[in-house]
């Protein structure tokens, strides 16, 4: 459940910086879906779909004076859930007996997390009105979101005419063919939601739990200027280094770098191992579903730059990487 799993984290970037030139209906279209996203409980089923990967899914999401608090289940395949509480999130996988538990927002395309991270994105997206129509049997106007250059990708969106809530989302790249989509089959909002609905239908015991906290953007561009012997010459425009850390491990026991860089809405990492033995590693270009990745040996290090971001840019990131030998 990668989607689940996401490590990028979003920024803080001012929404009225974002909409100077977009459609001014369609703006608070967006604003309200924002609200809808967290003021709104209801449940219902939708379904992800990511390259050849479907998966159906129930949530249920209860708004009130103490915040949010929301539980997914995936209804095909292993048995997997989704706890969060406001910006706590646990994910649970009992086949693994294992549960990660972790302050960053959930993945792509989630009717709670897709108007937040929408909500921070930053001027390099427009937003225009679409046409009307059906989803999960409710009126849904749609929304277009728009990069302003090619090293982003594109959304549709379907809002509930009546409440705002998010009925369908579309992950596009330039020539207009859907790489992820998810969709809900049924909802209802205004709905109430007992407490034992959102509680995990697992035996603690059998857990083992993993908490991260993220740093601040501050901590990591210092952390990078005064210890990385890396630098990134290119980036699209808008990206921001929004996180960092040196602890992961390879499978031949090397450490690992890597950093985060978003715009708010769409995300890169980059991974740096030295080469400790001759194993194989990605050299060039590869994707599944909208991830592409993109990899190369550098000053006997190898290079990957992965993100669900177009081909271009993780090629042009790739090559813009240098290294500073150390002092």
């Amino acid at each position: 459940m990668r989607f689940l799993l996401h490590l990028f984290l979003v920024m803080s970037v001012a929404w009225s910086a974002s909409i100077q030139a977009n459609d001014k209906e369609a703006v608070q279209m967006l604003e309200r879906m924002t609200e809808a996203a967290k003021n709104l409980t209801y449940e219902g089923v939708f379904a992800y779909q990511s390259g050849k990967t479907l998966q159906s899914i129930r949530i249920f999401h209860r708004a009130d004076a103490r915040g949010e608090v929301e539980r997914l289940i995936s209804l095909n395949g292993a048995a997997r859930e989704v706890i969060r509480s406001n910006d706590m999130v646990t994910c649970i996988n009992p086949e693994g007996k294992q549960v990660n538990v972790s302050r960053r927002p959930l993945g792509r395309g989630f009717p709670s997390d897709l108007p937040r991270r929408l909500s921070s994105a930053t001027p390099y997206y427009e937003v225009g009105l679409g046409d009307t129509d059906r989803v999960a049997g409710r009126q849904a106007h749609e929304l277009i979101i728009k990069p302003l250059d090619n090293y982003r990708y594109g959304y549709r969106l379907w809002v509930d005419s009546e409440t705002g809530l998010l009925l369908k989302s579309e992950l596009r790249n330039d020539q207009g063919e859907v790489l992820e989509t998810f969709a809900f089959s049924s909802v209802s909002t205004s709905v109430h939601i007992p407490e034992h609905k959102l509680k995990p239908q697992m035996n603690g015991e059998e857990m083992t739990w993993h908490r991260s906290e993220p740093e601040t953007p501050m901590d990591m561009a210092k952390m990078t200027n005064n210890v990385s012997q890396w630098r990134m010459q290119w980036l699209p425009e808008g990206f921001a280094l929004v996180a960092q850390q040196t602890r992961l491990r390879a499978s031949n026991g090397a450490a690992v770098e890597q950093r985060v860089y978003s715009d708010g809405l769409s995300s890169v990492s980059i991974f740096i191992e030295k080469i400790r033995a001759r194993h194989d590693h990605l050299n060039g270009g590869s994707h599944v579903g909208a991830i592409n990745a993109y990899g190369t040996i550098m000053h006997a290090h190898f290079v990957t730059v992965v993100g669900e971001v177009p081909a271009v840019t993780v090629e042009k990131i790739g090559n813009a990487i240098t290294h500073i030998a150390a002092q």
